[in-house]
């Protein structure tokens, strides 16, 4: 478990990388929505070009259809002036025509040819724009199409950087959670040594015996029955705590048993509590009321399961738990304390 400080450096880090994570993700939505627009954007205008493109190719088409009109007249005019010139020409060598007759037949053929001519250029010129104008529609056109290809495959980099920049930020939330955890397990191990340090010794160790049979341990000498088969692996009264290597007052009897290993209630009452304590770990508390004139409370600590509940009226005797290594322990042990009128005292007194 590492220390406060370094879980608290860890937790630091964890946030730094998960904003940044999101400023990431935010800065890559934001390139994903522009390239999708400029795509959309983009293909837009390919479509319009293509529009163009074909409405330049229709107008081409009605370009030509107007120039082979055009030639088409121009023949008929062609063939009707080849006529009129013929008769013209009889006319004069006969010698019968009459000048103004021919005058005005010279007259209108002469305009006619210069309708011809006029109509022929004009439909030369009309496919010659229109052509031309098909030419660059298809240009524009092809490079609206290479433009939507570019843009739509900008935006499917920038969506798959989106989806990476996303993936990343959910990591970062998960690693920063995990820190956060562990920030909070360093805050509560840190409280619980110090509740260890502040309070007296609980008897974290047990080396010795293993009594593993379920049938109730002889009484002692005294006015309490034992209440775990375990041989004594550490006493009442001052010591060295085996864990924070603080001198101070041992406030129980341990008796050294394997985990799972009977418990049993030292002398009738009632239990007031059972449920994780601290550095107690899993703790029962029984009040046996008046004995001899004072208040006493017995106390059933480190257990590994409760075979009782608050409330309950145990004899002396009875299964109220398993010998376990919960909370501040470095060991399978019992730790049994007597308290009277509210204060420790040595168990064995009223055990012997």
């Amino acid at each position: 478990m590492p220390s406060v400080e370094e879980a608290q450096a860890d937790l630091e880090s964890a946030q730094a990388a998960f904003t940044e994570a999101q400023q990431t993700e935010q800065a890559a939505q934001q390139r994903a929505e522009q390239a999708s627009q400029a795509a959309a954007d983009a293909r837009t205008a390919a479509d319009q070009a293509t529009a163009r493109a074909e409405r330049a190719r229709g107008e081409s088409t009605d370009a030509a259809a107007t120039a082979d009109t055009a030639r088409e007249t121009l023949g008929r005019l062609a063939a009707h002036a080849y006529m009129t010139n013929s008769e013209l020409s009889g006319l004069m060598q006969l010698g019968i025509a009459d000048p103004e007759e021919f005058q005005a037949r010279s007259t209108g053929v002469s305009e006619l040819m210069r309708v011809q001519d006029s109509v022929l250029a004009e439909a030369a010129e009309a496919r010659a724009n229109a052509t031309d104008a098909a030419s660059r529609a298809d240009g524009h056109a092809a490079a609206a199409e290479v433009s939507a290809a570019a843009a739509t495959d900008l935006s499917e980099q920038a969506t798959a950087a989106l989806a990476e920049a996303s993936a990343a930020s959910t990591a970062a939330n998960e690693q920063l959670q995990k820190m956060r955890d562990i920030h909070a397990a360093a805050e509560q191990a840190a409280r619980e040594r110090e509740e260890a340090e502040n309070q007296p010794d609980r008897g974290d160790r047990d080396d010795g015996d293993d009594g593993t049979t379920d049938t109730p341990p002889p009484s002692g000498d005294g006015v309490f029955q034992r209440p775990s088969s375990g041989g004594i692996t550490s006493p009442y009264g001052m010591r060295v705590h085996p864990l924070t290597g603080v001198y101070k007052l041992h406030s129980g009897t341990d008796f050294g048993a394997a985990c799972g290993t009977p418990v049993y209630a030292a002398y009738p009452g009632t239990v007031d509590s059972a449920g994780y304590a601290g550095a107690y770990g899993n703790r029962i508390e029984i009040s046996h009321g008046n004995v001899n004139g004072m208040d006493v409370t017995t106390t059933y600590n480190h257990l590994s399961a409760f075979s009782s509940s608050p409330g309950q009226s145990v004899a002396a005797g009875d299964l109220i738990g398993r010998v376990g290594t919960t909370g501040s322990s470095t060991g399978c042990h019992l730790h049994f304390e007597v308290l009277v009128n509210g204060n420790f005292t040595d168990p064995m007194a009223w055990l012997q």
